[in-house]
């Protein structure tokens, strides 16, 4: 990309900063701009960056080398930003790594509902409400969600297989609501992929191409705009919303540590203290004792 060139250009000339620390600023920015595939600098957001760090920290990247990453990126934004080739800095308010130790947003079961069941039924429609429960259904990484194949859905034994992290395999459970939706979009997804060349990718574009995770993501972002769900959400939001809800309600760590796909228990316990802080605002919210006199 010309703009990260001249970026280097401006840190080597401007900042006279030293040849490693431009190599890697400039690795990191090309890390970052493959992950958006490569979407323009003015249309990335803040849901785009959130979603490069969280990837980096279930990676098990450690917190100095993500630091680096985000002053990279807000280096790179600030100079898009003083340059007029942006007119919004959407790294702005992202600080430090404590930024991703921030207790995740999940969504509320009636917020999921509604996300999902904004269907008019058209082919995007379905295939959106599709995406949606299956995020939520199995807690997948939008990745992972991309590069699902048709044939690695076992429908009578109510699993799908993952390619994950490192090319990891793993079985996860599907519920039989988003396995109905699958079957409901099958039918069209032939459909447009008549005359056109066939893959066996599950979520495919318009074009019949396999969806990109950017629009995964603008799919979410238009969704939650329909409802009115004033949140920042992104498909990594029904991935925290699918943990959550699970650990609430009584479910193993373990369980969850594997059906996330996390190689660290320490990861998928983040999700305990959402749990512990969810179930202590519902206590005091509904408690009798709680809410008396107010």
């Amino acid at each position: 990309m010309d703009l990260i060139k001249d970026f280097g250009i401006y840190l080597r000339f401007e900042k006279n900063l030293s040849k490693n620390t431009i190599d890697a600023y400039l690795s990191d920015l090309e890390d970052f701009s493959a992950f958006c595939d490569n979407t323009p600098p003015d249309t990335v957001t803040r849901g785009h960056i959130f979603e490069f760090i969280i990837s980096h920290h279930e990676k098990g990247i450690s917190n100095r080398t993500i630091a680096r990453k985000i002053s990279a990126i807000k280096s790179f934004y600030k100079f898009l930003l003083s340059t007029e080739k942006i007119k919004v800095n959407p790294a702005d308010f992202i600080d430090s790594p404590q930024y991703i130790k921030k207790l995740p947003g999940f969504l509320s079961i009636e917020e999921v509902e509604t996300l999902i069941n904004l269907d008019t039924g058209s082919l995007s429609d379905i295939r959106d409400s599709c995406i949606i429960e299956l995020l939520y259904s199995s807690g997948l990484r939008v990745s992972e969600l991309c590069a699902l194949k048709l044939g690695n859905i076992y429908f009578d034994r109510g699993f799908i297989r993952v390619i994950g992290k490192g090319s990891k395999e793993r079985l996860v459970p599907i519920g039989k609501r988003a396995l109905q939706k699958i079957t409901a979009y099958i039918p069209l997804r032939k459909e447009e992929l008549s005359g056109k060349k066939n893959t066996d990718i599950l979520f495919i574009s318009r074009l019949a191409k396999p969806m990109s995770r950017v629009a995964v993501w603008n799919v979410i972002k238009k969704r939650a705009r329909l409802a009115y769900i004033d949140k920042e959400i992104s498909p990594h939001t029904l991935r925290h919303s699918f943990a959550t809800h699970l650990i609430t309600r009584g479910a193993d760590l373990r369980a969850v540590q594997s059906m996330l796909g996390h190689s660290d228990i320490s990861t998928t316990q983040i999700y305990t203290h959402v749990s512990s802080s969810l179930l202590k605002s519902t206590h005091k919210k509904h408690h009798p004792l709680e809410t008396e006199g107010e």
